[in-house]
Protein backbone atom coordinates (compact mmCIF):
# COMPACT_ATOMS: atom_id res chain seq x y z
CA UNK A 1 0.00 0.00 0.00
CA UNK A 2 3.08 2.01 0.46
CA UNK A 3 3.55 2.14 -3.05
CA UNK A 4 -0.20 3.42 -3.81
CA UNK A 5 0.58 6.41 -1.38
CA UNK A 6 3.58 7.06 -3.25
CA UNK A 7 2.66 6.77 -6.58
CA UNK A 8 -0.57 8.98 -5.69
CA UNK A 9 2.33 11.37 -3.99
CA UNK A 10 3.88 12.24 -7.09
CA UNK A 11 0.90 12.73 -9.33
CA UNK A 12 -0.05 14.97 -6.81
CA UNK A 13 2.90 17.04 -6.93
CA UNK A 14 2.45 16.85 -10.66
CA UNK A 15 -0.78 18.18 -10.71
CA UNK A 16 -0.04 20.98 -8.38
CA UNK A 17 2.99 22.26 -10.23
CA UNK A 18 0.32 22.09 -13.22
CA UNK A 19 -1.75 24.69 -11.33
CA UNK A 20 1.16 26.71 -10.67
CA UNK A 21 1.89 26.90 -14.21
CA UNK A 22 -2.03 27.70 -15.15
CA UNK A 23 -3.03 30.22 -12.52
CA UNK A 24 0.17 32.06 -13.70
CA UNK A 25 -1.01 32.50 -17.20
CA UNK A 26 1.57 30.29 -19.04
CA UNK A 27 -0.16 27.60 -19.06
CA UNK A 28 -3.55 27.92 -21.54
CA UNK A 29 -2.09 24.80 -23.98
CA UNK A 30 -2.71 22.50 -20.48
CA UNK A 31 -5.90 23.22 -20.85
CA UNK A 32 -7.35 20.49 -22.47
CA UNK A 33 -10.27 21.48 -25.40
CA UNK A 34 -9.88 25.92 -24.69
CA UNK A 35 -6.67 25.72 -26.60
CA UNK A 36 -7.90 23.97 -29.41
CA UNK A 37 -11.10 25.46 -29.66
CA UNK A 38 -11.92 27.71 -32.10
CA UNK A 39 -11.40 31.63 -31.94
CA UNK A 40 -15.58 32.11 -31.48
CA UNK A 41 -15.40 29.26 -29.40
CA UNK A 42 -12.78 30.15 -26.58
CA UNK A 43 -14.84 33.64 -26.98
CA UNK A 44 -17.69 32.35 -24.96
CA UNK A 45 -15.73 32.05 -22.12
CA UNK A 46 -13.79 34.33 -19.73
CA UNK A 47 -10.16 33.29 -20.49
CA UNK A 48 -8.86 34.33 -16.58
CA UNK A 49 -11.79 32.93 -14.97
CA UNK A 50 -11.34 29.28 -17.14
CA UNK A 51 -7.26 29.61 -15.62
CA UNK A 52 -9.09 29.95 -12.24
CA UNK A 53 -11.57 26.98 -12.56
CA UNK A 54 -8.94 24.65 -13.66
CA UNK A 55 -6.10 25.62 -11.69
CA UNK A 56 -8.12 25.32 -8.45
CA UNK A 57 -9.80 21.61 -9.49
CA UNK A 58 -6.19 20.48 -9.73
CA UNK A 59 -5.18 22.00 -6.67
CA UNK A 60 -8.26 20.00 -4.72
CA UNK A 61 -7.56 16.94 -7.00
CA UNK A 62 -3.85 17.27 -5.60
CA UNK A 63 -4.75 17.64 -2.24
CA UNK A 64 -7.26 14.81 -2.47
CA UNK A 65 -4.76 11.94 -3.98
CA UNK A 66 -2.53 11.85 -1.13
CA UNK A 67 -5.36 11.63 1.47
CA UNK A 68 -7.03 8.92 -0.25
CA UNK A 69 -3.35 6.82 -0.58
CA UNK A 70 -3.13 7.61 3.37
CA UNK A 71 -6.59 6.20 3.80
CA UNK A 72 -5.49 3.04 2.07
CA UNK A 73 -2.19 2.67 4.62
CA UNK A 74 -4.54 3.00 7.13
CA UNK A 75 -6.36 -0.13 5.86
CA UNK A 76 -9.91 2.24 5.24
CA UNK A 77 -10.04 0.55 1.45
CA UNK A 78 -13.72 0.34 1.64
CA UNK A 79 -14.11 3.79 2.71
CA UNK A 80 -11.95 4.88 -0.10
CA UNK A 81 -14.11 2.60 -2.76
CA UNK A 82 -16.91 4.94 -1.47
CA UNK A 83 -15.62 8.07 -1.11
CA UNK A 84 -13.02 8.26 -4.14
CA UNK A 85 -15.88 8.02 -6.79
CA UNK A 86 -18.24 10.08 -4.74
CA UNK A 87 -15.37 12.49 -4.73
CA UNK A 88 -14.68 12.86 -8.40
CA UNK A 89 -18.33 12.99 -9.03
CA UNK A 90 -18.78 16.15 -6.73
CA UNK A 91 -15.63 17.97 -8.49
CA UNK A 92 -17.36 16.93 -11.83
CA UNK A 93 -20.32 18.44 -10.88
CA UNK A 94 -19.26 21.40 -9.35
CA UNK A 95 -16.73 21.83 -12.54
CA UNK A 96 -19.80 21.77 -15.07
CA UNK A 97 -21.82 24.07 -13.10
CA UNK A 98 -19.29 26.90 -12.65
CA UNK A 99 -18.17 26.54 -15.83
CA UNK A 100 -21.87 27.33 -17.05
CA UNK A 101 -22.30 30.00 -14.71
CA UNK A 102 -18.98 31.14 -13.35
CA UNK A 103 -16.69 31.02 -16.50
CA UNK A 104 -19.10 31.62 -19.34
CA UNK A 105 -19.40 34.90 -20.85
CA UNK A 106 -23.40 36.05 -20.25
CA UNK A 107 -25.44 37.13 -23.26
CA UNK A 108 -26.02 40.90 -24.23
Amino acid sequence: MLETFVILSVVSLIFLVMAVIILSGKGDSLIAGYNTASREAQDVYHKRRVRILVGVLLIVISLALPLFGYLLIRGYKEVVMVALPATAFVIITAAFVAAHFWVKKKDK
